[in-house]
């Protein structure tokens, strides 16, 4: 490339493009659906309501809005008080200060000027909230009636509001508002692979002291990806290198004191369960035994798992008698990870709780070996002591 050519291009990427990854063409695909079912629903209730012919194209800043809404709704610009804060209250702005004010230019700088402020006082940043009070500024400094305008305004908003919130939950991977609760049951918190909390990550945003388009949680969940993607990196193991074999195994039909007798005789936590092709069908855990086994005040506890361990005769039963009647099953959660696999992925498993181990299959699905808290923290030890060392003589590691 010739330099000339060279220095433009280096200006280009310094200066004028913003370095943020682009949306990818089924998010485009999925914006510009939103965008025209949004605007016509958005047009559609515009129509119904009772709002004046010559108000209804007053408001070009929702074009604007709408670029915010479909493209970006999971932006806190995007949330429903920072619209309609953003947006009514630069009205309000704006048309005051065109009324009161003598000179455009004054009322338009003016009202710019007082929305910014009380968008961030009020914590509910809009960009084209500034077009509104110019535009409202504009409209007053023509005479036109403050009820007409600011309830235009008004229908405007809520228009646009039902809109973003029936289109944006329709298309799968999107939530509007972002405040709400996800479809399913939501997991308790947890920290990230290095131990970083949501204080810690409202503390950098408060000594940043900028405004950053992006939510505490999508930041949160960013810096998790970009952990584990660290953790693949820098560590190459796969869950083959560091599964303990697994040869004691039961089946489905396997009787719960059989299991029991199993697991104490080779001190498992935990057993895996196998089909005839020995696929993991599901994984028997000690607090599977437990969470059968009833309370009873007037007996011990070593008396109620008797209980529940002891095989009732006759062909029908009020407790489980087999291993496949109390196990973990892929329906109620349990996850399996491949030898192939980076043991990140059964470090995330782990740390997500619910799994005392992850059970390791070959490629044909068959169980080759299990992982463990314990083989994994153990694991990650040395990988810490052998950085140490490499450090400590002054070995230099190679970029993966």
């Amino acid at each position: 490339m010739p330099p000339i050519r060279q220095a433009l291009y280096d200006f280009a990427r310094r200066y004028l493009f913003a370095d943020a990854a682009p949306l990818s063409a089924p998010e485009r695909r999925r914006s510009t659906l939103a965008a025209l079912l949004g605007v016509t629903i958005f047009e559609g209730v515009l129509f119904v309501l009772p709002v004046a012919p010559e108000a209804r194209r007053l408001l070009a800043p929702l074009g604007a809005t709408s670029v915010i809404l479909f493209v970006l709704p999971h932006s806190p610009l995007a949330q429903p008080w920072s619209v309609a804060g953003g947006l009514l209250l630069p009205a309000l702005v704006g048309f005051a200060c065109g009324r009161w004010l003598p000179d455009a230019w004054l009322a338009v700088g003016v009202a710019v000027a007082v929305s910014v402020w009380l968008m961030a006082r009020l914590r509910c940043i809009h960009p084209p909230g500034g077009a509104m009070a110019v535009v409202m500024a504009g409209a007053a400094a023509q005479g036109l009636d403050a009820t007409t305008s600011l309830g235009a305004a008004a229908c405007n908003v809520a228009a646009m509001l039902m809109a973003a919130t029936a289109v944006n939950n329709l298309i799968p991977g999107r939530r509007y508002p972002l405040c709400s609760p996800p479809a399913a049951a939501p997991r308790p918190a947890r920290s990230s692979p290095a131990g970083i909390r949501q204080p810690d990550i409202a503390a950098a945003l408060e000594e940043i002291d900028a405004y950053l388009d992006v939510s505490e949680d999508d930041l949160t969940q960013v810096f998790q990806r970009a952990a584990r993607h660290a953790f693949h990196r820098h560590v190459l193991l796969t869950c083959g290198d560091v599964m303990a074999p697994a040869p004691v195994c039961a089946e489905f039909a396997t009787e719960l004191n059989a299991a029991w007798r199993l697991m104490n005789r080779h001190n498992l936590a935990m057993l895996p369960v196998l089909d005839r092709s020995r696929r993991v069908i599901g994984l028997l855990r000690l607090e599977d035994f437990l969470r059968h086994v009833e309370p009873d005040s007037a007996r011990g506890i070593g008396d109620n798992v008797r209980r529940l361990l002891r095989p009732t005769p006759g062909p029908n039963a009020a407790k489980p008698e087999v291993a496949g009647q109390i196990m973990l099953t892929p329906g109620l959660g349990l996850r399996c990870v491949r030898t192939a696999d980076g043991i990140a992925v059964a470090a995330d498993l782990l740390g997500a709780g619910g799994q005392a181990g992850v059970p390791v299959v070959d490629e044909d699905g068959r169980l080759a070996g299990l992982l463990t808290p314990a083989a994994m923290t153990a694991v990650l030890l040395q990988h810490e002591a052998l950085d140490y060392v490499r450090g400590d003589v002054g070995i230099a590691r190679p970029e993966v």
